[in-house]
C-alpha cells in the first residue's frame, strides 16, 4: 500500500486485481490520471494539472500537491520547469517517476538520476525516451527488460551511433539495434553472426538478409528461432520446408509457414497436418484437389471458402442458397 503521510492512497492508484507487487504500487497506466475512483468525488486540481496556460510557478506549485493523481497528471507535460522535475523524480508514488522518465523535456541530469530508480518500469522508460543519451540508454538496457521493441533513440540514431551500440558487450543493448530494419550492410552482417539468441531473434526478419545467412540463423540457434526466420519475407522455400519438417508438434512454426507467400504446396501440406497450420487452407498454392477436400472440414472450410485459387465454379456452389 502507498500512503503519504497517514493518508492512504491505495483508491488513487490501479485497479488491484490479479497485479503484481510491483504494479500494485503505481497508480493506473498514462492517460487516465485525470480519472478518480467512482466511489469520490472528482479533484478539480487534476484538471487544473492538465491545463496548458499554468505558468511555471503554478506547475511547480501542484507538485507538492497532497493528491498522487495531480501530481501524476504533470508528469507528461512538455513545459515543466526544472523546479517541477526535481520534485516529480523524487515523488514516492512510482508511477509519477515512471511518467517523468517517458517525458522528452526531462532535463539529461534528471534522466540520469532515474535510471538508478528502483521501480523497473521507471528505468524503461528512461529507455523509450526519444531524448535519452545514448549511453543512458544502454545503461537502461542493462538493468531493466526493455522488450523486443524499436525505441525511439535507436529509431533514429546515425549509422555511427548504431556501429557503437551494435559493439557493445551487453547482449541487451545489441538487441535494441537487432530491432531496426534499415540497419547500415555491416551492422546487419555483424548482428546476423551474433551469438546471443535474442539479438539474432530481433534481426532474422529483417528482409535483407541473404538466403544464407537465414540458414546459418537457423542452424545457430535451432528451433526457438524458426517461427522468426519464417516472418522473414525473403526466408527461400526450401528452408520453409525445413523448418516445418524439424519443428516439434504444435509449435508456431506451423503457423507462420502456412501463411509465407514462398511457401511451396508440399510444405502446405506439411502444415495442414499440424493443429497450428490449418490457416495453409488460405494459400493459394495449395492445389486445388487439396483445396476442395478442405471445404469438407469444419476446420478448414472458412480458410479454404476464402482461398483466392478456388475455382469460380465451386464459388458459385458456396454462394447459391441451400434447397
Amino acid at each position: 500500500m502507498v500512503a503519504l503521510g497517514d493518508r492512504d492512497l491505495t483508491p488513487h492508484l490501479s485497479r488491484r486485481g490479479d497485479l503484481s507487487a510491483e504494479q500494485r504500487n503505481s497508480p493506473a497506466p498514462q492517460h487516465t490520471a485525470a480519472c478518480a475512483c467512482d466511489d469520490e468525488p472528482p479533484d478539480p486540481d487534476v484538471r487544473l494539472a492538465g491545463n496548458p496556460a499554468l505558468s511555471p510557478a503554478d506547475l511547480a506549485r501542484l507538485t507538492t500537491h497532497e493528491n498522487p493523481l495531480v501530481r501524476w497528471a504533470l508528469a507528461a507535460r512538455p513545459d515543466l520547469p526544472r523546479t517541477a522535475c526535481d520534485r516529480l523524480a523524487a515523488d514516492p508514488v512510482p508511477g509519477v517517476r515512471r511518467d517523468l522518465a517517458a517525458n522528452p523535456c526531462v532535463p539529461e541530469d534528471v534522466l540520469r538520476s532515474l535510471i538508478a530508480d528502483p521501480y523497473q518500469e521507471t528505468r524503461r522508460a528512461v529507455a523509450h525516451n526519444p531524448a535519452v543519451p545514448l549511453d543512458l540508454l544502454a545503461d537502461a538496457a542493462a538493468t531493466c527488460r526493455v522488450g523486443p521493441t524499436l525505441v525511439p533513440r535507436v529509431a533514429t540514431a546515425t549509422a555511427a551511433e548504431l556501429r557503437l551500440l551494435a559493439g557493445s558487450a551487453v547482449p541487451a543493448v545489441r538487441m535494441l539495434v537487432a530491432q531496426r530494419e534499415d540497419l547500415p550492410r555491416d551492422v546487419l552482417d555483424r548482428l546476423a553472426a551474433d551469438p546471443e539468441p535474442a539479438v539474432a531473434k530481433g534481426v532474422a526478419v529483417v528482409p535483407a538478409l541473404s538466403a544464407g545467412q537465414l540458414w546459418a540463423l537457423v542452424h545457430r540457434h535451432g528451433t526457438p528461432l524458426f517461427p522468426r526466420v519464417a516472418l522473414n519475407p525473403g526466408c527461400p522455400p526450401d528452408l520453409l520446408h525445413h523448418l516445418v519438417t524439424h519443428a516439434p508438434a504444435g509449435h508456431r512454426t506451423f503457423r507462420e509457414v502456412a501463411t509465407h507467400p514462398a511457401t511451396s504446396a508440399a510444405t502446405l501440406l506439411l502444415c495442414l497436418r499440424d493443429e497450428r497450420g490449418r490457416a495453409a487452407a488460405s494459400h493459394p498454392a495449395l492445389p486445388v484437389d487439396v483445396l476442395l477436400t478442405l471445404l469438407a472440414d469444419p476446420g478448414t472450410a472458412e480458410a479454404a471458402a476464402a482461398n483466392p485459387a478456388l475455382p469460380v465454379s465451386e464459388m458459385e456452389k458456396l454462394l447459391s442458397p441451400t434447397t
